[in-house]
C-alpha cells in the first residue's frame, strides 16, 4: 500500500526469482502496440523475433519496450484473439510472449496490458531481469479469456489501476514467479485484485517447478481489493503465496471447490480513509469479507492446509462475511453491513492453520500460532 512505499521498493528490489532463459534471437527495442487476429499477423507484424510457429518452435513474441497502447492514450500492448469462422479459427500458430516492457501510464482499470482470447494452443507469458515482462501505473495487467494451456511465469506489475491477473472462462492456467500489486484506492471490484478468476477451472497459482525453494512464489501484497478471488471455479491449487497489508483480504472462495491453499499467508492490516472530492471514503472495497480468508456462497470441498491468516483488521478466517464492515473514516469501528455473503458449503477441510483473531467457522481446529 502507499503507507509502506519504502518497504515496496526494498522488497520490490530484493523479491527474486528464478526466471526462464530469454530466446536467442533479441528484440530489444521499442515497439508499437500489437494485435494479431490471424496467421497471417504474425509475419506482417515485425513483432516476432524468432520461431516458425510450429509447437516445436513457437513464434516468440518480443523481448520489445512498448511506449504507447493501441488506443494512443488507453487500450492494450499485446493482443491476440482468435475467432471461428465456419469451424475455421483464425489463428492455429504456436507462440509465446516474452519480456514485453510497456511504460506508458493507463489510468482506465478495464485495459488489459495483454489480453489473450480463446488461445487454446500451449503459451507462455513470461519475463527476466534483463527482459521484464512488467510495467507501472497500467491499468489490467494480464486478461485471459475463454482460453486454456497459458503459463505466466516471471511477470509483474506494480501500482497497477486494476486487476492483476483477471482469469475469465479459461481452463489449465499457471501462474508462478510473479508480483502484482493494485493501487486503486477507492475500488470496484475486481479492479483492486491481485489475481481474479471466475468461471475457470485447473488454475495452479504458486506451484510451479521453477518457484522457488523457500519464501512466496506468489505476491499480492498490497493491493486494495482481495490478493486472490476465485469465483465459480473448480479444481486449483493456490501454494507458497503472500498476500500481506491488503485493505479488504486475501483469498475469497466463492462458491468454489477443489481448491487447495497451501503453504500461503494473508495479514491485512485493513482499510485507511482518504479524502475524495473534499468527502471521507475508505480505501478498498465496501464489504464484509475483510480478513486473511472468506469461503462464501456454498464453496465446497476445500482444503486449507499450513497457512497463516493472523493480524487481520477484521477476521481471520471466515464463513461467509463477517456482518460488518470495518470503517476507518469513522475512526475504525466496526459497522453492520446489510448485504453479506452467504457462508460456506460442506467438505471443507481446514489444518495446521495459524490465526489469531475472530473466525465464524464451526469447528475449527484450534490455532497453530506460536507465541
Amino acid at each position: 500500500m502507499r503507507r509502506l512505499l519504502v518497504l515496496l521498493s526494498t522488497l520490490t528490489a530484493g523479491f527474486l526469482f528464478a526466471l526462464p532463459a530469454a530466446p536467442g534471437s533479441a528484440g530489444t527495442g521499442g515497439h508499437a502496440a500489437i494485435t494479431i487476429t490471424s496467421n497471417a499477423d504474425f509475419l506482417s507484424c515485425g513483432c516476432v523475433t524468432s520461431g516458425n510457429g510450429t509447437a516445436a518452435s513457437p513464434f516468440i513474441i518480443g523481448p520489445w519496450t512498448i511506449g504507447t497502447p493501441s488506443g494512443g492514450t488507453g487500450g492494450w500492448s499485446v493482443k491476440i484473439a482468435n475467432t471461428i469462422v465456419n469451424g475455421r479459427a483464425s489463428i492455429t500458430d504456436y507462440f509465446n510472449i516474452f519480456g514485453i516492457s510497456s511504460t506508458y501510464n493507463d489510468t482506465n482499470p478495464g485495459d488489459p496490458t495483454i489480453q489473450l482470447v480463446n488461445i487454446h494452443t500451449p503459451t507462455t507469458i513470461s519475463g527476466n531481469s534483463a527482459h521484464p515482462t512488467a510495467g507501472n501505473d497500467l491499468g489490467m495487467g494480464i486478461e485471459l479469456d475463454s482460453s486454456s494451456n497459458i503459463s505466466i511465469d516471471g511477470i509483474s506489475y506494480n501500482k497497477g489501476n486494476g486487476t492483476g491477473i483477471l482469469i475469465k472462462d479459461s481452463v489449465n492456467v499457471s501462474i508462478n514467479n510473479s508480483k502484482l500489486k493494485a493501487t486503486c484506492d477507492i475500488c470496484t471490484a475486481p479492479e483492486g485484485d491481485g489475481i481474479h478468476a471466475t468461471n475457470s477451472s485447473n488454475l495452479n497459482i504458486g506451484n510451479g517447478a521453477d518457484c522457488p525453494k523457500s519464501g512466496p512464489c506468489i505476491d499480492v501484497t498490497y493491493d486494495d481489493g482481495f490478493g486472490i478471488y476465485l469465483q465459480n471455479t473448480d479444481t486449483a491449487v493456490i501454494d507458497h503465496a503472500t498476500a500481506d497489508a491488503n485493505d479488504t483480504g486475501g483469498y475469497v472462495l466463492d462458491g468454489s471447490s477443489h481448491v487447495t491453499v497451501e503453504n500461503s499467508s494473508a495479514q491485512g492490516d485493513g482499510n485507511i480513509c482518504f479524502t475524495v472530492n473534499g468527502g471521507k471514503a475508505n480505501s478498498g472495497y465496501h464489504s464484509d469479507l475483510q480478513g486473511g480468508l472468506h469461503l462464501i456462497n456454498g464453496a465446497s470441498d476445500n482444503t486449507i492446509t499450513n497457512d497463516s491468516f493472523a493480524n487481520n483488521t477484521s477476521i481471520d478466517v471466515g464463513s461467509g462475511g463477517n456482518g460488518f464492515f470495518y470503517d476507518a473514516c469513522l475512526g475504525g469501528v466496526d459497522v453492520p453491513f446489510s448485504t453479506g455473503q452467504a457462508g460456506m458449503g460442506p467438505g471443507n477441510r481446514f489444518s495446521n492453520i495459524c490465526y489469531l483473531s475472530s473466525n465464524n467457522v464451526a469447528g475449527l481446529p484450534p490455532s497453530t500460532c506460536k507465541s
